[in-house]
């Protein structure tokens, strides 16, 4: 009887754990409720609550400085002060031109608070890229990192900016730190201080002659946020994002993905908050659940290791270039055991590499895989997320998170493609803008009507298939076609690195008279290796995995990858080399 009893407990206990593994790997879609209930409020909302659960948990860490959520909400109110004290109102647009550092989570959050709109801006633009976005988004108050205040200076007569607020990157860090980074980068950033020219702790002290509670009323559906986007087609737009989008995309990927978002975790935040991924992934959902975000103001590759050990991180967040170059570290065999989790965003990443960093991941104590998010700014960063279960699946980008409506459409018909059959990756749902900024007929275009439904156009190309997985093919402006075929860069460039001698790669179309295109690759060779060797490697690799039509006519081994300002590669840049 006994032994009956333990023999039906053990198979139990087996059923269950199959019945797990099964359905994480093919039901995911019957583990969520069938309608979420989403956060009525702004993003300052979102957190504030956070704050009540988790009063002491950190949620700021900046080198050797901790802010915990009941001290951020104390800061965040004493911003929103100071914004009003110095005339800011609901509903107008304030803009934020900072990386990663305390000052711009505070006013990023006191702005919504007041019920304002953030205008994020890229502190590394151009005087005439800030001039732009100042005058898209009609500013009167700007928050600039002091390296950029000269060129804000510049053009501030050309824009309607009353205010100009300047703060230094050390202004948060602790005392040591502070005179250290001083001494070894520090810079004299002369600052022409008048009434519309103040410091940081200026700014603050006005904080106190505000009478009242700066905390004004916002709807979900209130724009929270305008981001531009790369413009790599004409004039860079402002892309108006609502606090739902924010707060629906940090929920809905906590039912997709639950093991990620939880109060212990720690997230580095080195992907710029001007940038949706950013933004979204590594500074607004770990502090609406309550975890810590380390804040890295400007990604260093030779102080990544250092950043990695001292904090224990255990979310890694980035592009595929990040990671790339995780992988070209000495770390000991252990050092990465608190590593839980990896996610790629921003750009896609080969299978290739994918089981390179995987594989690197493992032999340094880490139980983590690399793992998908694929969005665009318009959709807030991300609207498809990778559960662990797939992971591992080639091309496949997973699921949409709830309450988004993702399909594919045929580029001849216009129609919903069949399962499995490549077109054009289209959503609509709580993830999609509510448009550009000023821009109507620029809207309107960014849209396409299927079914009597409106869908916004994501310029890639992919399929789904019989699961309700969703896969990745190709940009849809980086699409070769040559003779008449249908060439995928991103398939080319996972064979290329098939190739041991080839560290990385990128392969562009480029205009011939005789076929259209021509497929054209730029490689990067490891060290010590000779080109003469990898183009017979690569000829022999090209033969066995590629269909004829889509071998490179054209190999040029280059010495790096240009890159974009979000560490992208920058594939306009090849076009044209």
């Amino acid at each position: 009887m006994a032994l009956e009893y333990l023999y039906n407990k053990i198979k139990n206990t087996l059923r269950k754990i199959d019945m797990k593994i099964e359905k994480a790997k093919y039901s995911y879609i019957e583990k969520l409720p069938t309608k979420l209930e989403y956060f009525n409020g702004g993003l300052y909302d979102a957190v504030y609550e956070a704050s009540c659960k988790w009063p002491h948990n950190v949620a700021l860490e900046y080198f050797e400085s901790q802010v915990t959520y009941k001290e951020l909400i104390k800061k965040i109110n004493k911003v929103a002060a100071a914004l009003k004290a110095i005339g800011a109102e609901k509903g107008e647009n304030i803009t934020v031109c900072m990386p990663n550092t305390p000052e711009a989570i505070y006013t990023f959050y006191a702005i919504n608070e007041i019920g304002a709109v953030a205008n994020m801006v890229h502190p590394l633009s151009s005087e005439k890229e800030i001039e732009d976005y100042l005058n898209q988004a009609e500013s009167r108050i700007i928050l600039c990192i002091d390296i950029s205040y000269r060129k804000v200076e510049a053009i501030v007569k050309n824009t309607k900016v009353e205010q100009i607020i300047v703060v230094s990157a050390t202004r948060s860090m602790d005392f040591l730190v502070r005179a250290i980074y001083k001494i070894t980068k520090g810079r004299k950033n002369h600052i022409n201080k008048s009434q519309h020219v103040i410091t940081w702790d200026k700014f603050l002290s006005k904080a106190s002659k505000f009478i009242g509670n700066p905390h004004a009323r916002v709807n979900s559906d209130d724009t929270a946020v305008i981001m531009y986007s790369g413009g790599t087609t004409g004039k860079p737009k402002g892309i108006m994002l609502s606090n739902l989008n924010f707060n629906a995309q940090a929920l809905g990927a906590k039912y997709l993905v639950p093991e990620l978002f939880k109060p212990e975790h720690s997230f580095m935040a080195f992907l710029p908050n001007f940038h949706a991924f950013g933004l979204g992934c590594c500074i607004h959902m770990p502090l609406y659940f309550g975890a810590r975000s380390f804040l890295i103001p400007q990604f260093n590759p030779k102080k990544f290791k250092k950043y990695i050990l001292r904090y224990k991180v255990s979310i890694l967040v980035g592009v595929p270039s990040v990671f790339d170059y995780l992988t070209k570290i000495k770390f000991g065999k252990k050092d990465l055991k608190h590593v839980k989790f990896v996610v790629s965003g921003g750009d896609m990443i080969s299978m290739t590499n994918k089981e390179k960093i995987n594989e690197f991941l493992k032999a340094h104590g880490s139980r983590a895989i690399i793992e998908n998010g694929y969005g665009l700014t318009e959709a807030s960063g991300g609207f498809i997320f990778s559960p662990r279960s797939v992971a591992e699946n080639p091309d496949g980008i997973g699921y949409p998170i709830p309450d988004n409506e993702v399909i594919v459409v045929d580029l001849k018909t216009g129609k919903e493609a069949k399962d499995g059959d490549d077109g054009e990756i289209v959503v609509r749902g709580l993830s999609v803008m509510k448009g550009y900024l000023n821009k109507p007929k620029e809207t309107e275009r960014a849209f396409v009507k299927v079914n009597g439904k409106k869908y916004l156009k994501t310029g890639d190309i992919g399929y789904k298939d019989e699961t309700g997985l969703f896969h990745f093919r190709s940009r849809l402006k980086r699409m070769i076609i040559s003779n008449g075929y249908n060439i995928y860069p991103a398939n080319i460039e996972d064979v290329t690195l098939k190739c041991k001698l080839v560290s990385a790669c990128a392969v562009v179309g480029k205009e011939d008279s005789l076929r259209g295109e021509k497929v054209v690759v730029f490689a990067i060779l490891e060290k010590d290796a000779h080109e003469r060797t990898a183009r017979k490697e690569l000829a022999n690799i090209y033969k066995k995995y590629l269909a004829k039509y889509e071998i490179p006519r054209e190999i040029r081994f280059i010495d790096e990858l240009p890159k974009t300002k979000l560490a992208k590669v920058d594939f306009k840049a090849l076009e044209n080399y």
